[in-house]
């Protein structure tokens, strides 16, 4: 039941950044708009007007088309190695249930992880090398804060603020020998996370909306959930 009061937590969270994202974003909008109904103002003065002077949230600028269906394709074609590899490796028996209330939430986090990380997590003061290095290193994070090759588990009666003691690795099995499917998701994540910031700078992406980011984290998560669905790996409501 503990579980389902955070993931109900968790929707009312990303609702209430959300509200403010969509303010901002309205207001942007509108300033792009401006720019373009001025004659005098070009495409690319839009553009560096939107940069310059977009109010509050990253990200909260307006996406082409084209610009959010190459980013949903992208991450769909990559969903899809991700599973035929699990196949591949015949790991497929050992992904873990997932619940509805569950499966909504990750599409309501996908919006919260895409704010914080495409949104805020990146340096790029200093060009474009710069820019890339640091996508490559929290894309290296992100993925490995996700509990895919390691577990935390406090026992009952433990203190859990002693985290670092109950922490373990799950990169090997029983007999010994190398599990690789925790390994193989990392590795999906890692992906992920440097399209979900490719499509953030991209050129079709003319105003460096979080839109495109979104919706390919959207697609996902919600083709993970669908297919876990076709595998028989969804249990219950929560």
């Amino acid at each position: 039941m503990s579980d389902v009061f955070l993931y109900l937590a968790g929707l009312g969270i990303a609702g209430y950044f959300f509200w403010f994202w969509l303010e901002d974003y309205r207001a942007n909008s509108q300033l792009i708009r401006d720019h373009l109904a001025d004659q005098a103002s070009s495409v690319t003065d839009s553009v560096k007007a939107a940069l310059e002077f977009r109010k509050g949230m990253p990200g909260a600028t307006p996406a082409r088309w084209t610009a959010i269906l190459v980013a949903v394709l992208g991450a769909l074609l990559i969903l899809g190695t991700e599973v035929a590899g699990e196949y591949q490796l015949g790991v497929v028996e050992d992904q873990s249930t997932m619940s509805i209330l569950f499966g909504i939430y990750t599409l309501a986090a996908a919006f919260i992880e895409e704010l914080i990380f495409r949104g805020f997590f990146f340096f790029d003061r200093y060009g474009k090398k710069w820019l890339w290095g640091s996508i490559l290193l929290i894309s290296i994070f992100f993925a490995l804060i996700h509990p895919y090759i390691w577990s935390y588990e406090v026992p009952e009666n433990q203190p859990p603020w002693l985290f670092w003691k109950y922490l373990g690795l799950n990169i090997w099995e029983e007999n010994g020998q190398l599990n690789i499917q925790p390994i193989f998701a990392t590795c999906i994540l890692f992906i992920n996370s440097v399209w979900f910031y490719l499509v953030r700078f991209f050129p079709p992406n003319r105003y460096r909306s979080l839109i495109p980011c979104v919706a390919a984290h959207l697609a996902s998560n919600l083709g993970v959930f669908l297919v876990k669905a076709y595998q028989g790996k969804i249990d219950a409501f929560f």
